[in-house]
């Protein structure tokens, strides 16, 4: 947080350093009260194109020059200070900063770990109903699809304890796990039950030997969407 506040000390003590001398400036040459001599570096820098306050003097004239060259510097130097802040990712920072405070206050939501073709789905229907959901993927790119969908998505790998107390496991709803292996699901809700043995968990199993172990390992719903379809598709068959 240092690091960020301090990234914009510059600028601004430049501009602040500016309107002192500008106005002492004016203070010296014209007599005017301090109000009058810090509007008139304002409209000065800025450009506005009002009036002079009073008519100038000569040496309040060239303070006016000072003030102007001394603001053209001042913009270009903050103007270079940006793109370099640009550069150094500084405001991708300040958006991972808004979001980390953002998942400090988040409860009583959704964890969806994995956004595939199910987790998509599921995302989707919950969004239909207004529910509040984070996405948990470590894909750069499948998470900025899901970010163009208005979803909050943490980067992170969900195997991960940290993953999921970051993710807000002891104040979710629930957590649904869709991972594209077993193995990697069997693991999450592991680590879901061991944090927060209290939160209801929904996972995704490819067989039948799998959800019987997501079942044993503390899974409150197992659904295993190929034997689901088999079994719609057989029964529709009759």
């Amino acid at each position: 947080m240092r690091k960020i506040v301090n990234a914009w000390l510059e600028p601004l003590l430049s501009l602040a350093l500016l309107f002192l001398l500008g106005s002492i400036g004016y203070r010296i040459t014209e007599g005017w009260d301090w109000g009058d001599c810090l509007w008139m570096v304002l409209i000065t820098i800025t450009t506005i194109g009002f009036g002079e306050v009073e008519p100038l003097s000569d040496p309040g004239r060239i303070v006016t020059l000072v003030i102007i060259g001394g603001g053209i510097l001042v913009v270009q130097l903050t103007l270079q200070h940006f793109v370099s802040l640009s550069d150094s990712g500084y405001f991708q920072k300040m958006r991972e900063l808004r979001f980390h405070r953002l998942l400090r206050v988040m409860n009583n939501h959704v964890i969806i770990c994995g956004y595939g073709r199910i987790g998509k789905e599921i995302a989707d229907q919950l969004q239909s109903k207004n529910i509040k959901i984070l996405i948990l993927e470590k894909d750069p790119l499948v998470k900025n699809k899901a970010e163009e969908k208005g979803l909050q998505v943490l980067l992170a790998d969900a195997t991960l304890d940290e993953s999921l107390v970051l993710a807000g496991i002891n104040k979710c709803r629930s957590i649904v796990v869709t991972l594209p292996t077993d193995a990697s699901n069997l693991y999450v809700v592991l680590s879901a039950k061991a944090i927060n043995p209290k939160c209801k968990t929904i996972a995704r199993a490819e067989t039948e030997e799998a959800s019987n172990k997501l079942t044993l390992a503390g899974a409150n719903i197992v659904v295993s969407p190929y034997v689901a379809a088999g079994k719609t598709m057989a029964n529709a068959s009759i």
